[in-house]
């Protein structure tokens, strides 16, 4: 125990000695893409290493987690994935790694609400009038979205709302938002990010936000809490990851680099663009939430049928 002790100390006072890797298990562009590299521009000063990000896409981000949950534990590779690591276990069979046993969680980097938004043939200013319109017109408007996290939350609201709604799947926000604006569907529900160009072309309106409070990016624009419509406490979120039994140190190290990083003008900005708030909680608080979120999917998908394909 002893030496253990001392190695750790050790591995603390020389941490770190050689540059790190961010791997971003999606592609070049993206939100995670740009939000990482912003942030290793950011940690490569503080750390005096260089921090490289680079893209390992694939297969709903499994292909990049892979690489990660079958690093070296060393703390010089780490992981930057959105809330679709959670949903992977439950909608993808044979997982060639086990989310919580083969990774551990280091920071809850930052979060943003996801958007419902609708174009300007509907006559609703905001969700609980756009609940009111689909209950008087059963099976006439629909709800567009563009992966299995967002279907869930779509049908958890027209389950809550007792809504007959159409649900359209897309492979992507991007023709999502494009029929939404021009009125092949009646209801967008995307990152905010993602919708922004539309809400300022005004092409589409906002109607609602998911959180327990507003965003800082659409302050006009209720939550669905707010509303009355249920507790949807759900988020796109930006975690940062480690291979499981990376020196506490390290992790420790990253986490408080991490923190002072969101705090940095610049890095506040880059968060603004993408409608996120930085968040930067403790190690253990991140892991206790995962798991604590994990469940919550994990009933939602029960509920709604959804299983591993």
């Amino acid at each position: 125990m002893a030496m253990t002790g001392i190695a750790a100390r050790a591995h603390a006072d020389t941490f770190p000695s050689k540059p790190i890797r961010i791997i971003v298990p999606y592609g070049a562009g993206g939100g995670s893409d740009y939000l990482a590299r912003k942030l290793s521009d950011k940690l490569s000063e503080r750390l005096g290493q260089s921090v490289i990000v680079e893209n390992r896409p694939g297969a709903d981000g499994i292909i990049g987690t892979s690489m990660v949950a079958r690093a070296q534990p060393d703390g010089y590779t780490y992981l930057i994935a959105v809330g679709t690591h959670l949903l992977n276990p439950l909608v993808h069979k044979d997982l060639p790694y086990d989310t919580f046993r083969d990774l551990t969680g280091v920071t809850l980097i930052a979060r943003s609400p996801l958007l419902f938004s609708a174009n300007n043939s509907i006559a609703a200013k905001d969700m609980k009038e756009f609940v009111a319109l689909s209950r008087a017109n059963p099976g006439k408007f629909s709800i567009a979205n563009s992966e299995k996290f967002t279907m869930m939350l779509v049908k958890m609201l027209a389950d809550s709302q007792k809504m007959d709604v159409v649900h359209v799947p897309y492979k992507g926000s991007g023709p999502l938002l494009v029929d939404a604006a021009g009125g092949a569907v009646s209801i967008a529900s995307s990152s905010v990010a993602a919708a922004a160009p539309y809400l300022k072309s005004n092409r589409l309106h906002a109607l609602g936000v998911t959180g327990t409070e507003r965003s800082s990016a659409l302050p006009d624009v209720p939550t669905l809490k707010e509303l009355g419509l249920g507790d949807f406490d759900y988020y796109v979120t930006y975690g940062l990851y480690a291979p499981a039994k990376t020196p506490r140190a390290a992790l420790e190290r990253m986490r408080q680099e991490v923190k002072n990083v969101t705090s940095d003008p610049e890095m506040k900005a880059a968060l603004v663009s993408q409608a996120a708030e930085p968040v930067a909680n403790d190690i253990d608080e991140f892991n206790a939430d995962q798991a604590r979120y994990f469940e919550r999917i994990k009933s939602l998908a029960a509920k709604f049928n959804i299983t591993p394909e």
